[in-house]
């Protein structure tokens, strides 16, 4: 290759400030987007699998880091199945799918886990909380401590065709449920609560002796509505005195009412479910409809667009999200075209049911390339936080940047950052609007970030970072001022992947050592420092991770100077170098 075309291979990277114009392009992905997947525990069908803690952690921890990598950043986590619980409840018993036996401590918490593991990749838990069904007629109710709430009070229950269902009509189940939720609100850091089985299980339930009890006069399926619209409106209000910013939000069944074409099992009129009134009065924040059906009426079913179009004229200023029945094989067939119609109708999102039935397909047919934000809710808050300072970039190896920022200082409201936004473009004035600029949606914990261009694509790149508040609430880019020009640096236009572990990059003014490697499929990879004897001293990466060119940090400030190994477990391959600390 000659001298004049190696230059036209390689690049200078210059980073420069950004602006907020707004590109007139039609951008088809949006950057503010709820993509959300139900994780079902009920009988073990999402998780967790077997009962051994070790496996259910990292089983657990792989879900979230599965749908960090595809762009997800919501996660409905259920943790209360059928009157247990799969966190740690002062009312009911440890839910049997975690040890086999109802009631039985796991040793170990998983909402907590599963909060921080999302919370490190910047993405919410919202705890998925089945209301009012509180037991299958397969699964057996023992004696515990905490007792199951079918043992403890009989008589709130009805025997619905093997299925046991706390009665709505009775003032104490109500207050029984309250409370119980709002332990998980005082206890956990959630980002929302998402109601399920919030209804009636039919127009044939027992409730005649509630109704003479506690009816007043009131005509029985309006008395049966409002027995669940109690239920939301003191649950809403008690919620939300405590933590104002929590999201509480259910999955109302997908018709609300039977319109036009829209025929179906009906949420008002035979379940008793008032979806659109707890919009309409405000006391939700968001409703994720059971859409379960694909595009075109097939029979007795209802046709996805125009269930979706009637939900976006009803949403009285508050968010919804089309729920995706992915475990029917004609609705997966079409999960492109799904997401498609719900955002050109307007929705803000979608959600997946559910993950064992998503996770082969979690691209989306690329609908998920970028990462999104997810929605500001503008009647919490729309106080914008304050941007980063001092944003550096500097190039610390081969096609590798690290950025660095200060924190933003406290906004008049007194938020700081919960999340931060990372751009990248090719063009000096960044479109911090256009989602194929963002490349990555980081925690609040971090202040640095390690970009690495494997291809590139033009003579110049550019970064920005914003700051979002816990509300979602965007800042300002950072300005030019805070960011300065990186050295001259010379990157290869293209090359191709495979697995390889590079050099290692131990700073002699810091506790900090960079490792840089690279893998060419999807993969487990596992990185370690090692000592002499092959006794592992650090984990500096434990994830599945997709094709690219990676550098990891990691704190050696308990290493002793000396030699040690470092070594690259990705699949069968595996290979060691020498690291040596001064």
């Amino acid at each position: 290759m000659s001298t004049s075309v190696k230059r036209n291979n390689w690049l200078v990277l210059v980073v420069l400030f950004c602006s907020t114009m707004i590109s007139a392009q039609n951008i088809s992905s949006p950057k503010q987007e709820v993509r959300a997947v139900w994780v079902t525990t009920v009988n073990s069908l999402d998780w967790p699998k077997p009962y051994d803690i070790g496996e259910q952690k990292s089983s657990l921890r792989e879900i979230v880091i599965k749908l960090h990598a595809a762009h997800f950043n919501t996660i409905f986590f259920q943790v209360r199945g059928r009157g247990d619980a799969l966190y740690q409840s002062s009312y009911e018993p440890w839910s049997d799918v975690l040890t086999g036996t109802l009631g039985k401590d796991p040793g170990w918490d998983p909402l907590q886990f599963i909060i921080e593991e999302a919370h490190a990749r910047a993405m919410e838990v919202h705890a998925w909380f089945n209301t009012f069904f509180v037991r299958s007629g397969k699964s057996r109710v023992t004696l515990t401590k905490p007792g199951h709430v079918a043992n403890e009070n009989p008589d709130w229950v009805q025997n619905i065709e093997g299925q046991l269902w706390l009665d709505p009509g009775i003032p104490a189940v109500r207050s029984y449920l309250v409370k119980v939720g709002m332990d998980i609100i005082h206890k956990y850091d959630v980002d929302g609560i998402h109601f399920d089985f919030i209804r009636y299980p039919g127009t044939q339930f027992p409730d005649d002796k509630s109704y003479r009890a506690f009816g007043n006069g009131m005509q029985k399926d309006n008395w049966r509505r409002e027995n669940i619209n109690k239920f939301v409106r003191t649950f809403y209000d008690s919620a939300i005195a405590i933590k104002p910013m929590l999201k509480i939000g259910s999955a109302p069944i997908g018709v609300y009412i039977n319109t036009g074409s829209i025929r179906g099992l009906q949420g008002f009129s035979d379940l008793y479910q008032d979806s659109r009134r707890w919009l309409r009065e405000k006391i939700h924040d968001y409703v994720v409809p059971q859409i379960y059906w694909s595009l075109g009426n097939q029979p007795a079913d209802p046709d996805f667009a125009t269930v979706v179009k009637d939900w976006t004229e009803h949403t009285f200023g508050r968010h919804v999200y089309a729920g995706i029945g992915a475990y029917k094989p004609n609705v997966q067939q079409q999960l492109p075209e799904l997401v498609d119609i719900s955002r050109s109708l307007g929705l803000q999102g979608n959600s997946f049911f559910r993950y064992e039935n998503i996770v082969s397909k979690l691209d989306i047919g690329r609908r998920y390339q970028y990462p999104a934000n997810i929605p500001a809710m503008s009647w919490k808050d729309r106080q914008q936080p304050n941007s980063p300072s001092n944003l550096s970039v500097k190039n610390i190896a081969k096609g590798i940047f690290r950025l660095n920022w200060n924190l933003p200082l406290p906004a008049n409201d007194g938020d700081v950052s919960k999340y931060y936004n990372v751009y990248r473009s090719t063009g000096k004035f960044i479109d911090v609007n256009n989602p194929s600029n963002l490349l990555a949606i980081l925690s609040s914990g971090e202040t640095a970030y390690l970009d690495t261009i494997t291809h590139a694509i033009s003579p110049k790149y550019y970064y920005c970072i914003s700051a979002l508040d816990k509300g979602n609430n965007e800042s300002l880019p950072t300005d030019g001022r805070s960011v300065i020009i990186p050295e001259i640096a010379a990157l290869a236009a293209s090359f191709d992947l495979r697995n390889k572990l590079g050099n290692s990059y131990p700073e002699p003014t810091s506790s900090i050592a960079y490792f840089h490697y690279e893998i060419n499929t999807t993969l487990p990879v596992f990185l370690k420092i090692l000592n002499q004897s092959g006794e592992e001293l650090v984990s500096v990466v434990d994830a599945v991770q997709t094709p690219g060119r990676y550098i990891a940090a990691a704190d050696i400030s308990k290493l002793q100077g000396g030699t040690y190994t470092y070594m690259l477990i990705a699949g069968d391959f595996k290979e060691k170098r020498t690291l040596r600390i001064e």
